[in-house]
């Protein structure tokens, strides 16, 4: 069983794009997202791992498509992926789509792992959260924004009367 990657993701471009890939990926039988994004075809593990960065798809559940009424459209929510972000996937999709933008903003608790990636550069990771949880929005605004966005806080177990000195995520 894997250790869950929470996921928030925005894919935001040309309406007619950002339909058409909404379209193939709501067509797959087995897979959604990421197999339209980085089609595989048959789903094999080292394939996978190396074409999106995480062994399995991500679900539809926690997505949604909007249009923007500018001539854009988003693919934005969250969605789980297996051990690790997607990134693999979402760069692959932007080399091949420059008019896209791609925003993917993870947090992984139980190997510790936070961090946002973007299509225009933007890449920021940061290991073992339970150390970072003092972290202020003076000291590091981005690292600030994901504990919040992910409300970390809750994750880890931060009773004083304990004598370790890392904190533990809650089971």
């Amino acid at each position: 069983m894997p250790n869950w990657n929470f996921n928030s993701i925005i894919i935001e471009g040309p309406a007619e794009k950002i339909r058409a890939l909404w379209e193939s990926a709501k067509a797959q039988k087995d897979s959604f997202l990421l197999e339209a994004m980085v089609p595989i075809g048959e789903w094999d593990y080292d394939t996978a791992i190396k074409a999106w960065g995480t062994k399995w798809d991500l679900s539809d559940e926690g997505l949604e498509l909007s249009d923007l009424g500018n001539g854009l459209a988003q693919i934005v929510g969250g969605a789980e992926s297996a051990w690790a972000p997607p990134i693999e996937a979402f760069q692959t999709y932007a080399n091949a789509n420059e008019d896209v933008y791609l925003e993917l903003r993870y947090f992984e608790p139980g190997m510790s792992f936070i961090g946002v990636w973007d299509s225009r550069g933007g890449d920021a990771y940061w290991e073992d959260v339970g150390s970072l949880l003092e972290t202020t929005k003076e000291e590091d605004a981005v690292l600030f924004e994901l504990l919040e966005e992910f409300n970390v806080w809750d994750w880890y177990d931060l009773d004083e009367d304990e004598d370790e000195e890392d904190n533990t995520v809650k089971e």
